[in-house]
Formats: C-alpha cells, structure tokens, sequence
C-alpha cells in the first residue's frame, strides 16, 4: 500500500494544531522531518494538502477531503486495535452461536455468564434443530452449534466434541389421565399426542393421534403444561415448572432411561474464539450441574 498510518497522524496532527512545528512537537519528531513526510506524501499522490505561509498552515481544498478521510481511517484503526485486544482475551466482539431447542432453556445462565466476563460482546442466539443451523455453521454466519449430533454426523466439514448429556424423560401437565395411572407403558403413551422439536414420532414411539412440532423450547413448553399432549424433555431444565407443579415427569416402565449427548459442532481445522471457548466450559458445568440433579 502507498499509504501508512504514520503519515495519515502527521496530517491529521497539523490540521488539529495549525502549525508543522506544534504538530512537530505533539508527535515528538523534528520539525524537518514531519515537513519530509508530509512533502514525500504530497509528492507520490501528485496534490498538496496544506498551504503554508506567515499567518500558518491551511488546508487546501483537496487537503480537507484527505483530512477527513485520514481521520476515518484513524479512527477504525484504533477501533481495530481496540477490537483485537479484547478478541485476544475474549471479551468483545461478535460471537454467533445456534443451539438445539432442549438447551434453549440455559441460554439465559449462558448469556450471563458470557455478558460478566466479557460486557463487550455481541452475542447472538439462533434455536433450532442443528440439522436446520449446519447451512448458517458452514457459511460462518455462526462459529458453532450446541445440540445433538447424530442427524448431521456425515458432513465431512465439521468437527464434533462431546460437551456432556442429559437425562430426558417423558413430560406432561400436571393433572394428566396418565399421571394417575400406578404404572405406565409405552402403548399408554401413544393414546396421546406428542409434542417434539424433531419431528412426529418421538423416540420411535407409534404415532396413533395428532402431534405438535415445534423448534421453539418456550412454546412446547407453554403447549404442554396446557393440553394432554406427552413431551420427552429434560428434567432438570424443567425442575422450576416440575417443583411449581405444572409439569410432570412421567416413569414408563418399557421405555429405558435416556442420556441425550450434548456436542460442540463446528467447523473443521477452525479454532474457536477465547469468548466460544469461555461459552463451551460454561455449559459442560452447567450439564454437570444438572446431570447431579434429581
């Protein structure tokens, strides 16, 4: 490039002070050789930028629009430098992330985390089934998803960590016909309809009525606690609605127990930002923390 930053400040100082020898001084050089610079840049681009006589410097023309320029550029290097040094560390920045809708519900302790270390970051959440989120992943519009694996694990461009599982198990109102009954059973189960994030028959069960499919963790949620559909979920990220008595886990005595793994997908040979990095420790604590639960 024909332009360096150091002469863009020697500019932008003599236009701030009027004066080669003032700008001289703030930028502790000589005066000859900010007049050398200012001379070798006004030489290479075939213009002049100040003209010089008894009462001062004054910009040309010509010389206020490349004054105004070398500001804005000043200006985004030092946002840049800013930037980078905050990048370093992990605490500013964009970090785009998607996640399946069974973590939906710990995206606010992910977010608070992530916001306490690094008040400078721009984070963005997209839920839905990781399967949806793989297009947006390897056309980095987000550095990694959140979720379930075993729908895109052919996709020779991305990486796969296990970050931790678990426990899920089928979920209805409180009040529900089943949750009277002393011992349920998989045909039980299927009498009802089901709500999923995935699709129409969950976990293989038969499908004899209606269903309910929806990516959005929230309204399955708010779905179940109002009709008699069945839902398998987690637990532990339903325990406030659990010990409220709004929902209820349900124990079905020919459906074994299930421990839905949790991975980090991303792009292959990609390193992670220090801010994904910080994100990716915190939720293996978090499902820590809930698989110790009841």
């Amino acid at each position: 490039m024909d332009i360096d930053l150091t002469r863009l400040r020697h500019i932008t100082a003599i236009a701030r002070t009027g004066s080669f020898s003032r700008a001289a001084d703030d930028l502790h050089i000589t005066q000859p050789a900010l007049s050398r610079s200012i001379a070798t840049f006004e030489k290479r681009f075939g213009l002049r930028i100040f003209d010089r006589d008894r009462s001062g410097v004054v910009p040309t023309a010509m010389g206020r629009l490349v004054i105004e320029e070398a500001e804005r550029v000043l200006r985004a290097a030092r946002d840049l430098n800013h930037n980078l040094r905050l990048y370093a560390k992990g605490e500013g920045g964009d970090l785009a992330i998607g996640t399946g809708p069974l973590l939906a519900m710990l995206l606010p302790d992910l977010g608070r985390h992530l916001l306490t270390e690094c008040p400078a970051i721009h984070l963005r959440a997209s839920v839905r089934t990781p399967e949806h989120l793989v297009q947006e992943l390897l056309d980095d519009r987000i550095e990694l998803i959140f979720g379930n694996s075993w729908a895109i694990r052919d996709i020779p461009d991305l990486e796969f960590y296990s970050v931790g599982s678990i426990r899920m198990a089928f979920v209805v109102r409180a009040g529900h016909p089943l949750t009277t009954q002393s011992r349920v059973t998989t045909g039980m189960l299927a009498r009802y309809p089901q709500a999923s994030a995935a699709g129409a028959s969950v976990a293989g069960l038969p499908l004899e009525t209606g269903s309910f499919i929806c990516d959005n963790f929230h309204v399955l949620r708010e779905l179940v606690s109002q009709t008699d559909c069945i839902w398998l979920a987690a637990p532990s990220v339903l325990a406030d609605d659990i010990a409220a008595n709004r929902l209820a886990p349900l124990k079905v005595d020919d459906f074994p127990d299930i421990e839905s793994e949790v991975a980090m997908i991303c792009r292959r040979n990609r390193t992670l930002s220090p801010a994904a990095q910080s994100l990716v420790e915190h939720l293996r604590a978090l499902l820590t923390a809930h698989g110790r639960r009841p």
